[in-house]
């Protein structure tokens, strides 16, 4: 890159040519905007907090003591006629032509104490949503924002829970969301 300086005369100093006001345009323009992209310790950053798994209440204890088996549920779902599956406080129900030939579908919770599922079979993508409905009636709400539930699926590659558009019902204390694929489900809130 080269710079052009021309003298004008010795009461108006020099004048840069185009090409360097455009040069020095760009260099500032990406100055700016790439310093807002840093994360400078002078600016305040939000600290956001990893979303939590709800955990039963005490009165399910019977059920999460270190000797209880995990639940499951599993049933063929006609891929024309679609149908429902439950578990415990969980229901899927699936609408006819969501998979193309009749399905095994499941329900594993692996551990009562806390609102967390798999459901199965993993990995499978639905031609039409398939309605999830958990209840949290059960849940120890103690330090929570009952505004912050909603249902999430735990991306396992990157570790992190994604949240899903829900429907909450406060008053029974129940979330509804439409599925597109199975994975690890859980009620989370912040």
């Amino acid at each position: 890159m080269t710079f052009t300086f021309r003298r004008r005369d010795a009461m108006t100093g020099t004048k840069l040519t185009k090409s360097l006001c455009a040069t020095v345009a760009i260099v500032i323009f990406a100055a700016l905007v790439f310093s807002g992209c840093s994360k400078s310790p002078m600016s305040v950053q939000k600290v956001t907090e990893e979303p939590k798994v709800l955990s039963r209440s005490a009165s399910y204890s019977a059920f999460s003591s270190p000797t209880s088996p995990s639940l499951y549920a599993e049933k063929i779902i006609s891929a024309s006629t679609g149908g429902r599956l439950e578990l415990l406080d969980v229901i899927l129900d699936v609408p006819p032509g969501a998979v193309d030939v009749d399905t095994l579908f499941s329900i594993t919770i692996p551990d009562v104490s806390v609102f967390f599922n798999d459901f199965g079979t993993n990995g499978l993508v639905f031609n039409k949503p398939v309605s999830v409905t958990m209840s949290y009636r059960d849940a120890d709400l103690s330090g929570i924002d009952e505004s912050t539930i909603r249902i999430g699926w735990l991306d396992k590659d990157s570790g992190e829970w994604e949240d899903m558009v829900c429907e909450v019902d406060f008053m029974n204390k129940v979330v509804t969301a439409e599925l597109d694929h199975f994975s690890a489900y859980g009620l989370i809130s912040d």
